[in-house]
């Protein structure tokens, strides 16, 4: 078995310190939670989590619908990352483009999927 050390709170801390924002900042709205908002962000920025893992949890039901919609969000707009990095913070598109890159390879929704530490020094953006 691979031992990785989980690298997905590195690539919120480089979005971070490379925008000066957090990567996801829920807030608490008047018909959903922090917790809510905080799936819906992590949803439009990398798409929906494996049904598997999303339905599995101990409180899924509370968040998701069997067909995986959020329970108490109904609508979602879908914000690439590289998108997010170009249009909003003004990257060159060649370098947000890269950037994001770099940190989806840490945001992946299953944790055995993510790059490891090794792998991600030999990436391209650095």
């Amino acid at each position: 078995q691979r031992r990785v050390r989980d690298l997905w709170s590195t690539a919120c801390m480089a979005f971070e310190l490379a925008t000066g924002d957090l990567l996801f900042e829920p807030k608490k709205g008047s018909a959903y939670g922090k917790d809510d908002d905080h799936l819906a962000l992590m949803i439009e920025l990398l798409g929906p989590p494996p049904k598997k893992m999303a339905l599995a949890g101990k409180f899924s039901s509370e968040f998701f619908t069997p067909e995986l919609g959020l329970r108490n969000i109904a609508e979602l707009k879908s914000w690439p990352l590289a998108s997010v990095l170009i249009d909003k913070y003004h990257f060159q598109k060649d370098v947000g483009e890269a950037f994001a890159d770099f940190l989806l390879c840490m945001l992946r929704w299953r944790p055995e999927q993510r790059a490891s530490a090794k792998e991600m020094l030999s990436h391209s953006f650095l």
